[in-house]
């Protein structure tokens, strides 16, 4: 009870640090961020890239137990289902302040354009915040019935306990089935987002979309082995040994699946060998090669350390291995923007003047004495306020699987399914 109450203490802190920072940026505007017409997204849009894999990820173990009856990863379908629903919220909320103006989110529901990206998220993601909260619901139904609670219970006065936990047995299975392509679509239309984006070779790939689902899988299942071992702690460690040792697989898996997609992308963009391709490629390995060696080699690092026998048994190297891999994988996110922005998409060709590819600039959008009005890269650094309104997603998080674990039983157990 103690460390609850320190960890909500923590996960309110900074949800006021985010709030306090969100108001300063509403009240003198975008201009507060570093983000310039050169570079229109950055820190916070990663984190909202973070926090929709882990999401997706989460509901794909919850949802795959379920639909093929996994014995010993049932004790921990409902965490699963929890961090899922914790971090599509937490996903949720940090698109409201990149959107800068979020006073005009009306529009996108009063006047949707099918056509563009951002309507597709909001559609996925509001279903997805829903399923994930059934999900819950539904699970934790006969506890509730048990305790007599009657916030969104009142229905279940009139059945019995057996009733109950029939019912839930029940739509469990059918959310789950449900559950598990939309978890995927989230995703997908996410790195959809960034593939449809033509000028932008770093993301205009096939490879993309599948690439992300595989990092969700590996990043959503390290968050509910995470959750668990601190439910569990080291005194059930070797209770559930067996359920960790599956989901450390299914991270070392899904992440020699990612490094086929990663392998794959860098030899196409080599191959190709056009000027586009070469300065994407001195970009990465280069001005931002020691990002991309961190968002390379941490989760290489967890792949062989899950795949060993010592890796997979041991409470501290599943903790260490987790914890490189969300490093990691923040990294990724980072990567995405980081490059695409900084090799400008606008060129002319200027035959009189033996010029073959002029790159446009690009107006940075702020006017100041000493500073050029158009640039052609920005050296993108989150300012203070980015890194206090980026705090929001973690801080709802935390507050909402602690506050969960607290309230309600969430502990690993064995259920009948």
């Amino acid at each position: 009870m103690k460390k609850s109450n320190i960890l909500l203490g923590l996960a309110g802190s900074l949800i006021l640090i985010s709030l306090v920072a969100w108001g300063y940026q509403i009240y003198n505007g975008l201009i507060v961020t570093n983000m310039r017409n050169s570079f229109s997204w950055g820190l916070y849009i990663a984190t909202f890239a973070f926090f929709v894999g882990v999401a997706a990820g989460g509901l794909i173990v919850s949802s795959t137990v379920y639909l093929f009856n996994i014995e010993k990863l049932k004790p921990f379908t409902r965490i699963a289902s929890l961090s899922a629903f914790a971090s599509i919220l937490g996903a949720g909320a940090m698109i409201l302040p990149d959107m800068g103006r979020v006073d005009r989110i009306w529009n996108i529901f009063v006047y949707p354009n099918f056509r563009s990206p951002l309507v597709w998220d909001v559609i996925v993601i509001s279903a997805y915040l829903l399923i994930t909260f059934l999900s819950v619901y539904v699970q934790i139904l006969p506890d509730r019935k048990k305790e007599g609670s009657r916030f969104l219970n009142g229905w279940t006065k009139a059945h019995s306990q057996q009733e109950v936990e029939a019912f839930s047995k029940r739509w469990s299975k059918r959310i789950a089935l449900v559950g598990l392509p939309v978890a995927i679509l989230i995703h997908t239309v996410t790195a959809l987002i960034f593939a449809t984006q033509a000028s932008r070779g770093w993301w205009n790939t096939a490879v993309l979309p599948p690439d992300f689902v595989s990092v969700a899988v590996a990043s959503g299942t390290a968050l509910v082995l995470v959750i668990s071992l601190f439910a569990v702690g080291k005194e059930q460690f070797d209770q559930h040994k067996g359920a960790f040792q599956i989901m450390a697989l299914i991270v070392a898996g899904s992440l020699v699946v990612h490094f086929f997609f990663v392998s794959v992308d860098l030899i196409i963009h080599g191959w190709w060998g056009s000027t586009e391709a070469e300065e994407i490629l001195s970009l990465i390995f280069g001005h931002y090669g020691y990002l991309y060696a961190t968002e390379l080699l941490f989760p290489a690092i967890t792949m062989v350390l899950f795949f060993t026998e010592k890796g997979k048994r041991s409470y501290r190297a599943l903790m260490i291995g987790s914890v490189l891999l969300f490093i990691g994988v923040f990294a990724h996110r980072l990567m995405l923007l980081f490059p695409a922005f900084n090799a400008i998409p606008l060129s002319l060709s200027i035959p009189g003047a033996g010029i073959e590819s002029w790159a446009y600039p690009v107006a940075l959008g702020q006017l100041q004495e000493g500073m050029p009005v158009f640039v052609s890269s920005w050296a993108y650094t989150p300012t203070l306020v980015e890194y206090g309104v980026a705090l929001l997603p973690f801080g709802l998080v935390l507050f909402v699987v602690t506050a969960a674990l607290k309230m309600y039983n969430f502990l690993p157990q064995k259920r009948s399914m």
